[in-house]
């Protein structure tokens, strides 16, 4: 990239890669966003208004349009194909934190705040609702636990440890996927766990979920002092 940047967002499209904000206030209209082309290996200019907050939620619905929400959590939304302005649309207004939007078909998927809760909208409404049928689920991971490690000088300390959805993200076959920290028998073990989540919708519109498998998939060294998993970024890969 041509202009330091932090914590932009970055859409693929049209074998493209559109990276805009993240370049302070010192960016303007010939800067504020740039293109990659993948094949040639090359950053090229793409002119845009400068939008007035920085992208805060960033996906690429049906392969071609961006949609995205800034810090100020005013919608907008931008065809490459059919020239460089941001259409202004709803305000996600509802109160609560949502985080790792993805999309499956033309609905907007993320997990909501606390309790394992997995919410859905139309992108040109933003009226988010919950994912019906995955009660269970937010059984188990809607509460905290205290564990206690041996510290350097072997005195024991407590440690809060909360369960909840630490990533969400979509795979190739249109199914939702989650992560999350689990403690399983002894108290000092720290397992990573993931579930599969289809999507069905229903009469009345309801999206109901159903766990198609579900399993722990990493074991943390119970002598590594770590009490948490952190996942970065997930990718679908066919075998």
């Amino acid at each position: 990239m041509k202009m330091a940047r932090a914590s932009a967002s970055a859409s693929f499209v049209d074998g493209k890669i559109y990276v805009f904000g993240g370049c302070g206030e010192d960016a303007d209209s010939s800067n504020w966003a740039e293109v990659f082309d993948p094949i040639y290996q090359t950053w090229g200019k793409f002119n845009t208004p400068k939008m007035a907050y920085n992208i805060n939620q960033s996906v690429v619905i049906e392969e071609k349009k961006v949609y995205s929400v800034d810090e100020d959590d005013q919608s907008f939304n931008f065809l490459p194909s059919e020239g460089r302005l941001w259409k202004r649309g709803k305000k996600d207004s509802k109160l609560g934190s949502r985080n790792d939007w993805c999309v499956i078909g033309k609905l907007l998927y993320c997990r909501g705040g606390t309790h394992g809760r997995i919410l859905w909208c139309q992108p040109d409404e933003l009226d988010w609702k919950e994912v019906k049928g995955l009660e269970e689920l937010q059984m188990y991971l809607s509460g905290t636990r205290y564990i206690f490690r041996r510290t350097s000088d072997k005195r024991p300390s407590k440690t809060q440890v909360k369960y909840d959805i630490s990533k969400l993200c979509s795979n190739s076959a249109g199914n939702i996927v989650i992560f999350w920290n689990a403690h399983i028998g002894d108290s000092e073990s720290m397992e990573l766990w993931s579930a599969e989540i289809s999507m069905e919708r229903r009469e009345g519109g309801e999206i109901w979920g159903k766990i198609e498998w579900s399993n722990a998939i990493f074991k943390l060294d119970p002598l590594s002092n770590s009490y948490s998993f952190n996942v970065l970024f997930s990718a679908s890969v066919r075998l």
